[in-house]
C-alpha cells in the first residue's frame, strides 16, 4: 500500500476549520487550500491505485509539508499568544506545492499505463474467451480436414453393396466429433435418403438405440417393444438409401445383436461405427479397411484446452495487476 498523506490531510484541516480560535491564516489561506485540495486529490488517486513505486517521494514530500506548517504552530505556540496570524514563507509553500503537483502528475501516468494493462489483458481474455468458445462449438480441429475427404470418399463412392466403415482409435483422440461431422456434412446429407445416429456406449440399452434410430429415420417417438422396434427398423430402412452411425462400440456382441436389421439395398448405404477396439471392427467386417485416427487429430482438441488454459493466466496476470503492478510488469 502506498504511503498514507492523511496525517498532512487532518494538520490542514485543522487549521483552516474556521470554528477554531488559535490559527488565523487569511492571507495564506489560498495557498493552504489548494496544498489541501493537492494532498487530498493524490490520497484519493492512491486509495484507488496501487502505485508504492511512488512512496518514498511521497513520504519525502509529505514530511517536509508538515515540517513546515508544524514548526510555525510551535514557534506560534511558544510565544504564548493566544491568537496570532499564520504565516508562511511564500517560496516554502510553493516549493511544497511544486512537488505534489509533480507526484500528482507521475501518479496519473503510472495509474493510466496500469488501467491501459489491465484493458489488454481484458481484450486478450475476451479474444481467448471467443476463439475456444467458437472452437468447442463448431468443433474445428487440427487435421480433420483429410480425414473427412477420406471418409466422404469412402460413403460416396459407386460401391452398390452394403459397407461397413469403422472409424478407429483411442479413446478421448476425435473418433465421435469426426464422425459428427462427416454425418452433417452438406454432401452427405445430400448423398443419403436417410440419416440415422445413434451412441451405443459400453452399457448399452438396445431398446433405447433402436427408439433413436428410429426417431431419426421417422421423425416419431416410438414406444413398443424390443422385437417390434427391430421389425419397424428394419422395413423403415428397406429399400431405401440409408447412412447409419453407431457411435462408441465396445463389443462384437452389440453388433451380432443389430446387424440383421439394416438390409443390403443394393444402393450404397452405408454404416460407419466408431470404436476404440480393432477386433470389433475387424468382426463388424473384415473385408474392409478400419479408418484409423491417429493422434495428430488430437492436437485440434488441446488447442480448445489451450485457449481455456491461456485465459486463466490471463485471469491471473489481471489480478496480480490490480494487487501488485511491479510484480505483474516482472511477470510478462
Amino acid at each position: 500500500m502506498a504511503y498514507n498523506l492523511q496525517p498532512l490531510i487532518t494538520i490542514l484541516e485543522g487549521i483552516l476549520d474556521p470554528d477554531q480560535p488559535r490559527w488565523v491564516v487569511d492571507e495564506n489561506n489560498p495557498q493552504l487550500q489548494s496544498l489541501l485540495h493537492k494532498a487530498t486529490s493524490l490520497q484519493q488517486l492512491l486509495d484507488k491505485s496501487s502505485l508504492t513505486k511512488l512512496d518514498s517521494r511521497i513520504r519525502e514530500v509529505a514530511h517536509r509539508a508538515e515540517d513546515i506548517i508544524e514548526s510555525h504552530m510551535v514557534d506560534h505556540m511558544l510565544s504564548g499568544s493566544n491568537c496570532v496570524r499564520f504565516t508562511f514563507s511564500t517560496s516554502d509553500l510553493q516549493q511544497v506545492t511544486r512537488d505534489l503537483d509533480s507526484l500528482m502528475e507521475q501518479a496519473e501516468k503510472l495509474d493510466f499505463a496500469m488501467q491501459q494493462q489491465l484493458k489488454l489483458v481484458e481484450m486478450e481474455d475476451t479474444k481467448m474467451l471467443s476463439i475456444s468458445s467458437s472452437s468447442s462449438k463448431s468443433a474445428v480441429v487440427v487435421g480433420i480436414d483429410e480425414d473427412l475427404m477420406q471418409l466422404i470418399d469412402r460413403l460416396t463412392r459407386m460401391e452398390k453393396t452394403r459397407e461397413i466403415v469403422p472409424i478407429v482409435g483411442m479413446g478421448g483422440i476425435g473418433k465421435t466429433t469426426l464422425a459428427r461431422k462427416l454425418y452433417e456434412d452438406p454432401l452427405i446429407v445430400d448423398h443419403f435418403a436417410y440419416r440415422a445416429w445413434t451412441t451405443v456406449s459400453q452399457d448399452y440399452n438396445m431398446r433405447q438405440i433402436l427408439k433413436s434410430l428410429l426417431r431419426c429415420i421417422t421423425g416419431n417417438e416410438c414406444d413398443q417393444h424390443t422385437d417390434e422396434l427391430k421389425d419397424m427398423l428394419y422395413k423403415s430402412l428397406y429399400g431405401r438409401k440409408y447412412l447409419i452411425v453407431l457411435d462408441d462400440i465396445w463389443s462384437s456382441k452389440f453388433w451380432d445383436e443389430i446387424r440383421m436389421y439394416f438390409p443390403d439395398n443394393n444402393n450404397g448405404s452405408r454404416i460407419v461405427i466408431t470404436t476404440r477396439e480393432s477386433d470389433v471392427a475387424n468382426y463388424a467386417d473384415s473385408s474392409r479397411s478400419q479408418h484409423q485416427v491417429q493422434a495428430s487429430l488430437k492436437v485440434g482438441i488441446c488447442f480448445s484446452k489451450l485457449c481455456l488454459e491461456k485465459r486463466s493466466v490471463l485471469l491471473y496476470y489481471k489480478r496480480l495487476v490490480e494487487k501488485s503492478p511491479r510484480i505483474a510488469v516482472g511477470f510478462l
